[in-house]
């Protein structure tokens, strides 16, 4: 037994039963691919404000892709016995799995950034001022390529410490290669601290506790902010009183589009006092200046109006980022109930007669992991249409003038 071990690389066989639920989640990451193309298109048109969701929709169509290399290709030579899908996934399973380890650690770091973009908005003026600089078009990019570069950096390891090893006394030609750890990765113990516990805490632990903090301040602050706005209508609406308007401007639920609103009301205004000022020049009658007012009233209701869309805007873009940063959550709290096991050598993991087996358990627990992250990744299209009605309607506006421009070529 030790013997054909030595001679044949590790081999783990499929189940008609796994082999077509992994089938069907592969052609799942294909839409995924081409859904998460399809939100880098649109959100290309306006890359200086939208450069996170460009980017966080670059590594969900890379998740969706190495699944399927990984897993899709590798379900397809083990049951189907294809020696050319064989050969071609272990001449291209390093590279590509070491893209999967920098993208898996990018995700989170990069959801950080947009949810704490979120969280300013819910701030202070003087609180966004301090992290203006951090958040402009500037910034932006440059925070992008630092989360970028350090993933690289902190993955590149990943390369060194993986092989496809050769059994070429092997009779059986789908166990004559395998992927395994180099001898470096074995020996090293600096390295097994390094890929555990210093790896898990940086892209786990870290991003986990962050971001539920950062929505659950998010979730009070919504709350709170529709209080305030829902005491102020009742009060007597937007322009009460110049006390109102400061209470509004500098309030701790205050979003940043009131300052526009106020802007345009501070415009109504003097354009109202000119008319007056103007009407008692010109002794206007009485008729006239009731025309006037009754413009102004309705400025007013526009005014209003505008300023529930553009909350109702900002609140769908928050809305949307709670839903995608509870589906990664979600994602990260399987995948760190299956880290404590492995760290913790459960039995649960092996089978009971023979420990260097994994159990079905530690398959499907496996399998789940990689499932769930990846159909979270190809699902966040729909996340946007349901939770951002104006994003929905940009993705549409972008196929029917793809569609357009094809019908007319």
């Amino acid at each position: 037994m030790e013997e054909a071990e030595e001679l044949c690389g590790y081999f783990e066989g499929y189940t008609t039963q796994r082999f077509v639920i992994i089938s069907v989640f592969s052609l799942f990451s294909f839409f995924g691919v081409i859904a998460n193309a399809l939100l880098m298109a649109v959100f290309r048109r306006t890359l200086g404000s939208s450069v996170y969701l460009f980017a966080l929709s670059s590594c969900d169509l890379l998740i969706c892709l190495t699944y399927l290399l990984l897993f899709g290709v590798d379900a397809g030579f083990v049951y189907l016995r294809n020696t050319t899908l064989f050969f071609l996934y272990h001449r291209y399973i390093v590279p590509v799995f070491f893209m999967a380890k920098v993208v898996q650690f990018a995700i989170p770091f990069i959801l950080i950034l947009i949810t704490f973009e979120r969280y300013l908005w819910t701030t202070r003026e003087k609180t966004r001022q301090m992290f203006a600089v951090v958040f402009d078009e500037k910034g932006r990019n440059i925070t992008i390529c630092v989360v970028f570069v350090m993933s690289v950096v902190l993955r590149v390891p990943v390369l060194f410490a993986t092989q496809v090893k050769e059994y070429p006394a092997c009779d059986d030609y789908f166990r004559s290669e395998s992927v395994s750890p180099t001898d470096w990765a074995k020996d090293s113990y600096a390295y097994r601290v390094f890929d555990f516990q210093i790896i898990t805490a940086v892209q786990m632990f870290f991003p986990f506790f962050v971001l539920l903090i950062l929505n659950l301040v998010i979730i009070k602050r919504l709350i709170a902010e529709k209080h305030d706005y829902a005491t102020m209508n009742s009060s007597g609406g937007v322009l009460t009183s110049s006390l109102a308007t400061k209470k509004m401007s500098f309030g701790p639920g205050n979003l940043p589009e009131n300052y526009v609103l106020l802007e345009v009301a501070a415009e109504v205004m003097r354009e109202s006092l000119l008319h007056s000022d103007s009407s008692k020049r010109s002794s206007l009658a009485p008729a006239a200046n009731s025309r006037r007012q009754s413009m102004f009233q309705d400025v007013v209701i526009e005014l209003k109006e505008s300023s529930r869309s553009k909350r109702s805007q900002l609140r769908n873009a928050i809305y949307t980022m709670l839903a995608i940063v509870t589906s990664y959550l979600v994602c990260n709290g399987i995948h760190l109930f299956l880290t404590f096991l492995e760290r913790f050598e459960s039995s649960v993991l092996y089978e009971s007669d023979d420990q260097s087996q994994s159990s079905n358990f530690y398959i499907v627990l496996s399998d789940m992991v990689s499932i769930v992250y990846m159909v979270s990744s190809a699902i966040r299209i729909f996340i946007y249409a349901k939770c951002n009605p104006k994003l929905r309607v940009e993705i549409s506006n972008y196929l029917r003038r793809r569609e357009s421009v094809s019908g007319h070529s």
